[in-house]
């Protein structure tokens, strides 16, 4: 007869799966052993975390779930925080976990760690089998419930002896998921959310991550072209829509653009889509609140007046109810906002224009973007790791085709980067994939470096080098009097040599041009890149910046430089 494990891997291939991510151990030895001659390929990743962010990223560019296979106790617990990251960022992705064998449940075995219970409130389902028969049917389960509505990660834990158990046959039972029927959109409630829009004197759109899931890009920008609305998005929205639309105003908030910043301050209808008004896009809620009607579209229920409470809240699949009202809307409309939005776009220009003549000898952050931006094709993927570079990003990345920019918007989990770059690269092998990180974030996770060339997966990573936590350093400068401590780096690694150890080409540019010439021959010649650009710590702090818990309408400006966030007509 057959084991529940070799079943569970048949019914695995037989539901498409041909990949799957991991790192072997005693307890789920079993699994692996039934991979023999499977057919399913094993990315055979250098740490858990490494395994799970990439899966992370392969569900975000294939809207599957990608499987990740580790053993019990610390196997399982290097998961945590790559559950938690795509659990804030809804990614979907199933985890199966190798536990002890049953009769030691509870006695403290070699590796025993109670996953589900540490696990439960990061995931979106937890599932703890007790008998082999229920194997396949928690993989099902699992499957459906990542996919299902909101997209999420999803736990299976798999003690040893229910793997190896045998079974009769084929197993068809399944486990019953108390599923709840997504209604449909009250059409009394999106009737008078186009009358708030149609009577509103400057509305604008906040863009989530939802709208990604939905595939309501088009919708979104067909609705704000109806409406000549401005369009700012969440650090997960600007993976939605294209940067270079003249209605997307960018993302604001904590790290975000002025002109975004502006729009909502002086929005007084704000259409929010798939979003759940983060303190780091809105700054105070109270504030964001007063003087502004908000209409709240989301999937999930319990994100409708959980930060904000809106005027008009709808429950429903972003796509669905956009369309709605879009067919709603009037053929004629009489109301332009074309000032507002011109008003908007000064603010844009004026601070490029300022930016552009300031003095700057090195490599400025945001000039690097812009040079990358150029040299990488408009469908590369990009992904990135956290911390100043990842807000650089924020602010002046452009998105071109909604899908390709991957980040760790929710937890902000340094060391996603070069994880997610080898997830995306697997999932799309024949799009460049850029990763653009910073030299603390790079070294949580560089040793997985190792699956480059392992697995034939060139991805570019170009390193913002300064020695030190930026983001955290510019915070003490800011806002602790300049005292500065545990964020230098005194020895940091030559990363050069790290490439070279990893059998990556490896290049420290000394100008714009080199950097150009490199990176445009790394994605010419489809080749593995390792980018070290030297960034100065003392003086390229990420503004504008809006402190915690402020009010957008705080933001400090760069010196030299500031503009009025109130819009006062023509």
């Amino acid at each position: 007869m057959p084991r529940a494990i070799d079943l569970l891997v048949r019914e695995m291939k037989s539901m498409g799966v041909n990949e799957i991510f991991g790192i072997i151990g005693g307890q789920i030895m079993p699994f692996f052993d039934a991979l023999y001659n499977s057919g399913i390929k094993v990315y055979m990743f250098r740490h858990e975390q490494g395994a799970i962010h990439a899966a992370d990223a392969y569900g975000r560019v294939t809207r599957k779930p990608m499987t990740v296979v580790v053993t019990s106790g610390p196997g399982a617990t290097n998961l945590v925080t790559g559950l938690a990251n795509a659990m804030m960022d809804s990614s979907p992705l199933i985890a199966i976990t190798g536990q002890v064998p049953t009769i030691f449940f509870g006695r403290d075995a070699f590796q025993e760690t109670d996953i589900v219970g540490a696990t439960m409130p990061i995931t979106k389902h937890t599932f703890m089998v007790k008998r082999p028969e229920d194997l396949v049917p928690a993989y099902r389960a699992a499957y459906e419930i990542a996919i299902d509505r909101r997209p999420g990660p999803v736990l299976i834990d798999a003690p040893r002896d229910v793997q190896l158990s045998e079974t009769k046959g084929e197993i068809t039972r399944d486990i019953r998921i108390a599923k709840k029927i997504l209604p449909e959109p009250d059409p009394s409630l999106i009737s008078y959310a186009i009358k708030l829009l149609l009577n509103a004197e400057r509305p604008v759109m906040l863009v989530g991550g939802g709208v990604c899931w939905s595939g309501a890009t088009n919708e979104v920008l067909t609705l704000a072209e109806l409406l000549g609305m401005p369009i700012v998005t969440t650090l997960l929205g600007k993976n939605c829509v294209p940067s270079n639309h003249p209605l997307v105003m960018g993302t604001p908030g904590m790290h975000g653009r002025l002109e975004a910043d502006a729009a909502l301050i002086n929005a007084d209808v704000v259409l929010a889509v798939g979003t759940r008004f983060s303190d780091r896009t809105v700054g105070n809620f109270n504030e964001f609140r007063r003087g502004r009607r908000i209409i709240h579209i989301d999937i999930d229920p319990s994100e409708v007046g959980k930060n904000v409470k809106p005027e008009v809240g709808i429950v429903g699949d972003a796509k669905t109810v956009l369309l709605a009202m879009i067919n709603l809307m009037p053929k004629a409309l009489e109301r332009s906002h074309e000032a507002f939005i011109r008003w908007l776009r000064s603010i844009k220009e004026s601070y490029e224009e300022y930016r552009n003549k300031v003095p700057f000898s090195g490599f400025a952050p945001w000039r690097v973007l812009k040079v990358l931006r150029e040299v990488m094709p408009p469908h590369a993927i990009t992904a990135t790791g956290v911390g100043s570079h990842q807000m650089w990003c924020e602010l002046h990345w452009d998105v071109y085709v909604p899908g390709t920019f991957i980040t760790s918007a929710g937890l902000g989990t340094m060391g996603f980067g070069i994880p997610a770059a080898l997830g995306a690269k697997i999932a799309r092998p024949g799009a460049p994939v850029l990763d653009i990180d910073g030299d603390g974030s790079f070294q949580m996770t560089m040793q997985n470096l190792a699956l480059v060339r392992e697995y034939n997966l060139p991805i570019i990573v170009t390193i913002f080098d300064n020695s030190t936590l930026m983001l955290v350093r510019h915070w003490q400068v800011m806002l602790y009097s300049r005292r500065i401590i545990a964020v230098d780096f005194n020895m940091n690694p030559d990363f050069m040599k790290i490439a070279e150890a990893y059998g990556i080409d490896g290049v420290r540019p000394s100008n714009y041009d080199e950097l150009r010439m490199v990176v445009s021959r790394a994605v010419r010649n489809n080749e593995p890149l390792i980018v070290d650009v030297t960034i100065d710590r003392e003086r390229d702090f990420v503004l504008p910046f809006v402190p915690s818990g402020k009010w957008l309408e705080e933001a400090i400006m760069p010196e030299g430089f500031h503009v009025d966030l109130r819009y006062r007509g023509d």
